[in-house]
């Protein structure tokens, strides 16, 4: 079983972004693979956790606009095509992402890691003795 996440848009963002996704997440279960999708369009948009696409095998970009911020993805293994093709032949578009992973030919997406998944969260750089305190945190001056 694969885990792949994938990423849905149309120019409009309205019908075939959400029709594709669903072509790809029925597809992705009968294959038995763990598939999730982000729907991106001018509806708006379901980004995935970042552990979830650090935990994927592979990313298919179902896309007719540029992926909004694509580097959350770097590294991956991927491949990008209309959406339209993954509307008429998902299996097709998931067989070939995987062929590609297995063998060693896929693209991979450019970047580097995005820093959350890579650096501890940074400690405050102020002095304790010169927080402001209380319930408003000093927006009324200093007494």
């Amino acid at each position: 079983m694969a885990k792949i996440v994938c990423v849905t848009s149309c120019i409009t963002g309205i019908a075939h972004t959400y029709m594709a996704a669903e072509a790809l997440e029925q597809a992705g279960k009968k294959m038995g693979h763990d598939l999730v999708v982000e729907t991106q369009g001018s509806a708006g948009s379901n980004p995935l956790k970042q552990s979830v696409i650090d935990a994927a095998d592979a990313v298919i970009f179902a896309v007719d606009l540029e992926v909004k911020d694509r580097e959350r993805f770097a590294g991956k293994p991927y491949i990008e095509l209309p959406v339209a093709k993954a509307m008429k032949d998902a299996p097709g578009v998931i067989t070939q992402i995987l062929d590609a992973v297995a063998n060693g030919s896929a693209a991979k997406v450019a970047g580097t890691a995005p820093a959350a998944s890579q650096e501890p969260a940074k400690k405050s750089d102020a002095n304790p003795s010169e927080k402001k305190g209380g319930l408003f945190g000093g927006l009324f001056g200093k007494k």
